[in-house]
């Protein structure tokens, strides 16, 4: 509790000062009616002495209004301030929900559509084989040569012999004591004078003599120094061109090496089905293949049989490739997630597995014209329990030709149902979890 102060002083009958540590007021009037006047306003009290009853007004002075007036405006900036805040808080939630989502449906749609994003244009064999123009070296272009600067002139070596070898102070002295004594005696301040300009005649003589006679030695040497350092910088200049040009000649040399190869392939891809050489279509398709953009990673080896028949192994992604949490947005624009079903789970992932097979025997038949036929097997790393070592296992394998394939329409299939329309096996259980397909 804190200490408090009142005192009334009587100034005349029915008035008095009234003084607390607030501040003061002045009250008028008795018993009956009253009227208190102080900085917050007047306070005007009607009683009727003995029965207990009073009305009392109140009058706010302005500066309580504009007390409580500020106070108001203080209140309100403050909740519109909190308001906003809450407002950009919820739209930041709400884009970041959004960005969630579209990323979460932009992942499934890259997964369940892995067919349908292939290349669909028709490979270009005859630009791949067909022989180019000869090599054509590079010339390699001497950069100019840029002399040094020049750092010396006529007018700069007779600036510096003057400062080195000036005896005018002797004629800035004479003068100088000639206006000292200028109104003590003119006559010999004008004799000071003309010893000054006599002394300047001569320095001027003996600087131009001086200038004559050093002037050709100094810019003599100054311009074999000049040589000196142009000849050094042109010897810098030959020994930078040399190793550039040495090391253009190199590039040049590696360039023709990789054309000559370039052209040596290219006549072999050539004459690779002619000769039944399977070596460069193995070659061109492990590569073609490695450029597929896709969204699980993709690890295969190819075994040509013969430049008809190719064997493609595999090995099937994880079923961690498929999101275990399927996200939504509600009413409201939160994001919403929950377990994904079993059922599709199972279910993409098995278009995914059958949908990426189904696009390599496709890039494999747009590629190679001569294959007729491809083997696939979809591999995964297994512990053998007899041993407790790790062996791959097939889970999925299909034979198909060029002529059943070419029969699919691609855009339109579901990747699961015509895997086994083809009479492709996929050995996986409703929960993902691969196993021997049988006679493996």
């Amino acid at each position: 509790m804190g200490f408090r102060f009142r005192k009334s002083v009587k100034i005349a009958p029915g008035i008095k000062l009234n003084l607390s540590k607030s501040g003061g007021s002045l009250s008028i009037g008795g018993r009956g009616a009253t009227v208190n006047i102080s900085s917050r306003g007047v306070r005007s009290t009607y009683s009727i002495p003995g029965t207990g009853l009073s009305y009392v007004t109140q009058t706010s002075s302005n500066r309580s209004q504009k007390y409580n007036h500020h106070n108001l405006s203080n209140r309100s900036a403050y909740k519109e301030l909190l308001r906003q805040q809450k407002e950009q808080e919820k739209q930041k939630l709400l884009q970041e929900a959004e960005e969630s989502y579209s990323a979460f449906q932009a992942k499934i749609e890259s997964l369940a559509n892995i067919l349908r994003e292939r290349e669909k244009q028709t490979f270009n064999w005859e630009e791949l084989t067909a022989r180019r123009e000869e090599y054509e070296p590079v010339i390699y272009t001497y950069p100019k040569f840029i002399e040094p600067d020049k750092n010396f002139y006529e007018v700069t070596i007779k600036r510096e012999i003057k400062s080195k070898n000036s005896r005018l102070y002797i004629t800035y002295f004479i003068s100088g004591l000639g206006f000292v004594i200028f109104f003590q005696n003119v006559w010999i301040s004008f004799l000071l004078f003309a010893l000054a300009v006599a002394s300047y005649i001569i320095e001027r003589n003996r600087l131009v003599k001086l200038y004559n006679q050093s002037l050709p030695i100094r810019i003599q040497e100054e311009t074999e120094k000049y040589n000196q350092s142009k000849h050094k910088a042109h010897e810098e200049y030959l020994k930078r061109v040399g190793l550039e040009e040495a090391e253009h000649i190199k590039i040049e040399e590696e360039n023709k090496k990789t054309w000559d190869e370039e052209e040596r392939g290219r006549e072999r891809l050539k004459n690779a089905v002619k000769l039944e050489d399977p070596e460069p279509l193995a070659e061109l398709l492990e590569i073609e293949l490695s450029n597929e953009e896709l969204p699980v990673p993709l690890v295969f080896d190819i075994e040509f049989i013969d430049v008809n028949t190719v064997n493609i192994f595999m090995e099937l992604p994880d079923l961690d490739v498929v999101p275990e949490e399927k996200m939504s947005l509600t009413k409201t624009g939160k994001l919403s997630t929950r377990k994904m079903a079993q059922k599709d789970r199972f279910k993409l992932y098995s278009d995914i597995c059958t949908g990426l097979t189904l696009r390599l025997i496709y890039e494999t038949f747009r590629v190679i014209y001569s294959v007729n036929t491809v083997e696939f097997y979809g591999l995964t790393e297994k512990v053998n329990p007899a041993n407790g070592t790790a062996e791959n296992i097939t889970s999925l394998y299909i034979k198909i030709s060029r002529i059943d394939f070419e029969k699919l329409n691609l855009d339109a299939l579901d990747p699961t149902l015509a895997f086994t329309s083809l009479n492709g096996e996929f050995a996986c259980s409703k929960k993902g979890e691969l196993f021997p397909i049988k006679g493996s």
